[in-house]
């Protein structure tokens, strides 16, 4: 019987470690890693509408946003500098892991629609700027420097420190796709032909 205690008992201090590592999302060990950070797996529960692709119909988008603030090097950058165009917004941390992986979708998105009157922005956000920094180089786009996370809470209905988030604004600056946690292959360019589509 003890060896039967001592079993079920490693199980269960198994299971209490397994389920706090499942649960720490993109917690990292960076400046910022102690932030409560939310993070949605690409394979969350198709019941919580809040969780995957949304596509909003034009006739029900809410009034325009501004989303804006200064890359690390103190350049400005604003969507109310974009007037007319479809920008993308992708909210990611150096640290998060799925952030990390979904970039090559975002940047070849980005080549394939750079003519097209569309621009991609990125929010690096809760994120220390010297891990960020070989990312943000290597980037066929300019980043939000958000390491409080302030311009990341400022994007309607994306789940406070929610990482990665994307937010895809029309030509008229409303929300009118809201991806809650990692893009998928395909999402960013389908949405995009939609709303390029879509009368000026």
């Amino acid at each position: 019987m003890t060896g039967h205690r001592v079993a079920i008992r490693c199980v269960a201090v198994m299971g209490a470690a397994l389920a706090s590592l499942l649960t720490s999302g993109c917690a990292g060990s960076g400046l910022y890693a102690d932030a409560p950070v939310v993070t949605i797996p690409a394979t969350a529960p198709a019941i919580n509408p809040a969780v995957g692709l949304t596509v909003i119909p034009p006739d029900e988008r809410e009034d325009a946003i501004v989303i804006a603030g200064e890359t690390l090097n103190g350049t400005p950058l604003s969507t109310q500098d974009l007037a007319g165009d479809i920008v993308v917004i992708n909210a990611w941390a150096s640290w998060c892991p799925p952030c990390i992986e979904e970039l090559p979708l975002l940047e070849s998105a980005a080549k394939a629609f750079a003519d097209r009157g569309v621009v991609f922005i990125g929010v690096n956000s809760l994120d220390d700027p010297i891990a960020a920094a070989g990312l943000l180089a290597s980037s066929v786009y300019p980043s939000i420097d958000d390491r409080d996370g302030r311009v990341l809470a400022t994007i309607p209905d994306v789940p406070p420190r929610s990482l990665p988030s994307t937010v895809i604004l029309d030509a008229q600056g409303r929300v009118a796709v809201r991806i809650i946690g990692p893009v998928k292959p395909g999402q960013i360019e389908g949405a995009l032909e939609l709303l390029v589509a879509e009368p000026a």
